[in-house]
C-alpha cells in the first residue's frame, strides 16, 4: 500500500441521526429515498446512545482539529492533535463493531478516516474499520450502517456530491462513485458492470466487475471485483483482485483501437505546434475517454457469452460471504 495517509478537502457530516429525517423533509425524499427502511432504522434501540456518542464525538475532535488550523497553530502540533483525535475515534468504532475478522486480511484494522484535517482528501472518507490483507489486495471496510449513513447524508449535502449519494444508500450501493469512495483513496475506481448475486431477503448486496487504475482505463479488462453487503446493521465493502484469467477481447481492442489512432494524431498535432494551449491536448483527452468508454460497452456486451463472466461470478459470491465477518 502506498502512502495510505495522504491528506485532500472534505466538509463535514450532520451531528445526528436525526439529520438524515432532517434531510428528508427538507429534499422532499422519502425515507426510502434515503435508504431507510421503513419499519426499523437500525439494529436495536441498544445502538441509539453509542452511535449518538461516537458521532457527537467525530464532530467535537474534528472541529476542534478545524479550529486549530484555522488559529494557525503550527503543523506538528495539528498533526499530534489530529493523531490523538484519530486513537480516540478507532477505539469508539472497535467498541461499535465488535469483535470481527474477514476472511484474508489482517487482524489489526486501519480506522476511516485517515485523517480529521479538511485540506486533505483523506477526510472525505466514510468512518468504519479497514482490513487488508499484507499485500492490500484484498480488502473489507466496516462500519454501523447510521453512522455510515450520517457520513452519506453529510457528503451529498455538499455542492460535489454525486447525485446517486442524494438518492441514499439503496441506491447509492454499488455505485462507482461509493466504490471510489470508501476504497479509491490510492486508484480511481472505474466500473465495468454489476455481476449477478444474491443472498436471499434481507441483505442488500452488490457485486461489481471493475478497474482500480491510477492512470486512467484504456482497453483494460477489470482488474478488481467489489462487494456491498448491507444487513445486520451494518455495511460492508469488500475489494479483490480478479483471480480468473480475462482474455483478450479483439472486437472491443479493434473499437478501442480507432479512438487510440484518432488520440495520437491529435497529440502529434499539438506537438507539432508548440503551444501548451493547444485545444488539441484536451480533445485528444476527451476522445481517450470516449474510446474506454466504447471499450467498456463492447467488453459489457461480450462478457456474459464468456467462461471467465461464471467464474468472476463465482469469486464475487465468495466475497460476499467472507464480507458477513467470522
Amino acid at each position: 500500500m502506498t502512502q495510505f495517509a495522504q491528506r485532500h478537502t472534505t466538509r463535514r457530516t450532520g451531528s445526528r441521526i436525526a439529520s438524515l429525517l432532517l434531510a428528508a423533509s427538507l429534499s422532499g425524499l422519502s425515507l426510502v429515498a434515503l435508504g431507510l427502511p421503513l419499519a426499523v432504522s437500525f439494529p436495536s434501540t441498544a445502538w441509539s446512545a453509542p452511535i449518538d456518542d461516537y458521532i457527537a464525538a467525530r464532530d467535537r475532535l474534528a472541529a476542534e482539529v478545524a479550529a486549530a488550523v484555522k488559529a494557525g497553530e503550527k503543523e506538528d502540533a495539528v498533526d499530534k492533535r489530529n493523531a490523538s483525535a484519530i486513537k480516540d475515534l478507532q477505539a469508539r468504532m472497535a467498541a461499535l463493531v465488535g469483535p470481527v475478522r474477514f476472511q484474508g486480511t489482517q487482524p489489526a484494522p486501519i480506522f476511516m478516516p485517515t485523517t480529521l484535517i479538511s485540506e486533505y482528501l483523506e477526510s472525505k472518507e466514510p468512518d468504519g474499520l479497514l482490513f487488508s490483507s499484507s499485500d492490500y489486495l484484498t480488502r473489507f471496510f466496516i462500519s454501523p450502517e447510521p453512522v455510515f449513513l450520517n457520513w452519506l447524508s453529510g457528503r451529498a449535502a455538499a455542492a460535489d456530491a454525486p447525485p446517486v449519494f442524494r438518492a441514499g444508500l439503496a441506491a447509492a450501493a454499488g455505485s462507482a462513485p461509493l466504490y471510489n469512495a470508501v476504497l479509491g483513496t490510492d486508484a480511481a475506481f472505474i466500473k465495468y458492470m454489476d455481476l449477478p448475486v444474491r443472498e436471499g431477503a434481507g441483505p442488500t448486496v452488490n457485486a461489481a466487475f471493475g478497474l482500480f487504475t491510477q492512470t486512467g482505463a484504456r482497453n483494460d479488462v477489470p482488474n478488481s471485483i467489489v462487494v456491498t453487503r448491507v444487513a445486520d446493521g451494518r455495511v460492508v465493502i469488500g475489494a479483490a483482485d480478479v483471480k480468473v484469467e480475462i482474455p483478450p477481447l479483439p472486437a472491443c481492442d479493434q473499437i478501442w483501437s480507432g479512438y487510440e489512432a484518432k488520440a495520437k494524431a491529435l497529440i502529434a498535432a499539438a506537438e507539432k505546434a508548440k503551444n501548451d494551449q493547444d485545444p488539441r491536448w484536451d480533445e485528444s483527452a476527451k476522445v481517450e475517454e470516449e474510446g474506454a468508454a466504447a471499450y467498456r460497452a463492447c467488453f459489457v456486451k461480450a462478457a456474459p457469452a464468456l467462461p471467465f463472466y461464471a467464474a468472476a461470478t463465482k469469486q464475487a459470491e465468495a466475497l460476499l460471504a467472507a464480507a458477513r465477518g467470522e
